[in-house]
């Protein structure tokens, strides 16, 4: 139980990062997504029609970093397909340096560090996407988590219910603190992605400490079963 509730926790962290990073990177790094590869490629058409064309070089690169972050964190977790917490860490360091691109020009950088912060935002998230079909919960794209939602209140279906909205309502809630610091406190907002990845990290470690504690025996007569002293045969 207390295993579940660390995994739901640190999942609603992972959305409610993604929420923030996207509203950063909407706000200040273009107007492309970060995580959101559909709203991307929607923007990518409006531009090549020649309305925007600045807006379409921003989509092209968020579309291309999520992609290769998917493909990087993917290939470099093929020895260890069920590794979360070091990919996760990979994830942070890279927020780490967004974060640090943001300070460093004030959250207004130029045309060219925009675009490379981009690149890099992408990058996590599609790192945090790939990490998220290990843990087997959503925490960028959510279209398909409301779908289903919608789907099983429908059809009275009530088995993960809770956590798809729980997801929904963590994107929402992580990019309106985003917003609300960049209006408050400019200097604080780069700095809530990687705060909340790595709260998340510390959560995901301990419900994977809680299951190997509760699957180890506690007594070591657990561990083996005494066996039966055997007499030795009177003649």
């Amino acid at each position: 139980m207390q295993r579940r509730r660390s995994q739901l926790v640190g999942a609603a962290a992972l959305a409610a990062c993604a929420g923030a990073v996207d509203l950063l990177a909407v706000t200040i790094l273009g107007g492309a997504f970060a995580s959101i590869v559909t709203g991307n490629l929607v923007t990518l058409g409006y531009g090549l029609s020649g309305a925007d064309p600045h807006r379409a070089l921003a989509a092209v690169t968020a579309t291309a970093g999520f992609g290769v972050g998917v493909g990087v964190w993917t290939w470099l977790g093929r020895a260890r397909p069920a590794a979360v917490l070091g990919p996760l860490a990979a994830e942070l360091v890279a927020l780490i340096v967004l974060a640090a691109g943001l300070l460093a020009t004030g959250s207004r950088p130029d045309p060219v560090a925009a675009g490379a912060l981009l690149a890099v935002a992408a990058l996590a998230m599609g790192g945090q996407s790939a990490v998220a079909l290990r843990l087997k919960v959503p925490t960028t794209y959510l279209t398909g988590t409301l779908t289903t939602a919608i789907g099983a209140l429908v059809t009275g279906q009530r088995s993960g219910q809770g956590q798809r909205f729980i997801q929904l309502l963590a994107l929402v809630a992580g990019a309106a603190t985003a917003a609300v610091l960049r209006a408050h406190l400019p200097s604080a907002a780069p700095l809530l992605p990687p705060l909340l990845l790595a709260a998340a990290i510390v959560l995901l470690a301990h419900g994977r400490r809680v299951e190997r504690t509760g699957s180890a025996p506690s007594h070591p007569e657990q561990a083996e079963p005494a066996r039966p002293r055997t007499e030795p045969a009177k003649v």
